[in-house]
């Protein structure tokens, strides 16, 4: 139960274009009533138009683009001048950077944005109660596995990894500018850890796995046909690797869900995820019988079968196939086929400890599988893949 609302609620969400924020546009509509939030705006670099959106049509919904966290004056110019932007009371912080050529551009393109951000909602959001922080498995060393104590399954408590590896952690440093930012202060904040997002965008999102696989087994029916045996795109460790995905419905409720109670979260972390853990071993067939293919295990004695490999060998039949079901175009050049290649691969194992979400709460599960069908849904219905399976 969230804590007693004594006031107007008016939510602002950095980054409303990307997987999270996305979804939190649609859920702050509706979660956990219809009526706690009285505004909700999205802000973002990119635009966001309706007609893509595919959001609600709600008058409490608002969008503004043109937003550059990596640029202070221009971010608190595009703020101040969002009318009414002063009643904010929630801040949901979803913004990301993904692209850099090392770990330290990263990390300062990221501080940046946050540190403008925050600095920004202090000048223009005087009555400002709360600020969900958005990281991830980077704050458990995951990158560094094999360099440092790594202990899943991962919970909150554990200690931040050690130098040198530390330094490429830009989250760690993105948790201390709130910690320093709120105190003494009127509002508070958490911290919010998913494990890989399993979600929709209407637009191209570099790092969605769903959309990945969603378009890869789409062309692999495509090419292969009907009932085909689809291998599993990594190692035997990675096939029976413990991981606890994140539909990023879920997510975005839990970061309302934190946010309503600040006695019990401030400052601190939470993982958010599905359900208990899992392995692409229950979960590849599933994903595979949505589309009437058949997922099959990796050969041990074989070098593992690569999905990106497969997709970018066949980039020259994609025009034809996307002109032949009437798809989005774009889709198939705007996924980052690494990514997905990369996060299905990981052979060690990743899983979250959900207690503290649920010792506070938030109950919400679903079969992992089931966040990649509904994933699915979404792509049929925006023209991804073909509507007809």
């Amino acid at each position: 139960m969230a804590e007693q609302q004594t006031e107007i609620f008016q939510a602002l969400v950095f980054g409303a274009s990307g997987i999270t924020g996305y979804a939190l546009l649609s859920q702050l509509l509706s979660y956990p009533t219809p009526t706690t939030f009285d505004r909700i705006i999205g802000v973002t670099r990119r635009p966001l138009h309706r007609d893509v959106a595919q959001l609600p049509e709600d008058q409490r919904l608002e969008l503004y683009s043109d937003l550059d966290l990596t640029d202070r004056n221009q971010a608190l110019f595009s703020l101040q001048h969002i009318p009414g932007i002063e009643h904010t009371t929630h801040v949901y912080y979803a913004a990301y950077a993904g692209h850099g050529s090392d770990y330290q551009e990263l990390k300062r393109i990221n501080v940046e944005m946050l540190t403008n951000a925050v600095g920004s909602c202090e000048i223009c959001c005087p009555n400002l109660r709360f600020f969900t922080l958005q990281t991830g498995g980077k704050a458990y060393g995951v990158e560094f596995a094999d360099k440092v104590d790594y202990n899943p399954p991962l919970s909150e408590s554990l200690p931040r990894i050690p130098d040198p590896y530390a330094q490429n952690i830009f989250y760690y440093e993105q948790y201390d500018i709130m910690k320093r930012a709120s105190a003494g202060k009127p509002w508070t904040f958490c911290e919010i850890r998913p494990d890989a997002i399993v979600g929709f965008v209407p637009q191209n999102n570099a790092m969605n796995i769903a959309q990945a696989v969603g378009l890869f087994l789409s062309m692999w029916k495509a090419v292969e046909g009907e009932g085909s045996a689809v291998p599993f795109p990594g190692s035997t460790d990675a096939w029976t690797a413990l991981h606890t995905d994140t539909s990023q419905d879920i997510l975005a409720r839990f970061h309302i869900h934190a946010s309503l109670l600040p006695l019990r979260t401030s400052g601190r972390a939470f993982n958010v995820v599905d359900g208990p853990a899992t392995t692409w071993e229950a979960v590849w067939p599933e994903v595979c019988a949505y589309f009437g293919l058949r997922g099959t295990a990796p050969e041990p004695s074989s070098v593992p079968f690569n999905a990106q490999e497969w997709m970018e060998s066949r980039s020259g039949e994609w025009s034809a196939w996307v002109a032949k079901h009437a798809l989005r175009d774009g889709a198939l050049e705007g996924t980052t086929w690494s990514f997905m290649q990369a996060v299905i691969g990981i052979p060690f194992r990743r899983d979250y400890d959900p207690t503290a979400s649920r010792e506070i709460g938030f109950t919400e599960e679903r079969p992992h599988a089931e966040g990649y069908k509904r994933v699915f849904e979404e792509m049929r219905r925006a023209r991804f893949i073909p509507s007809s399976l």
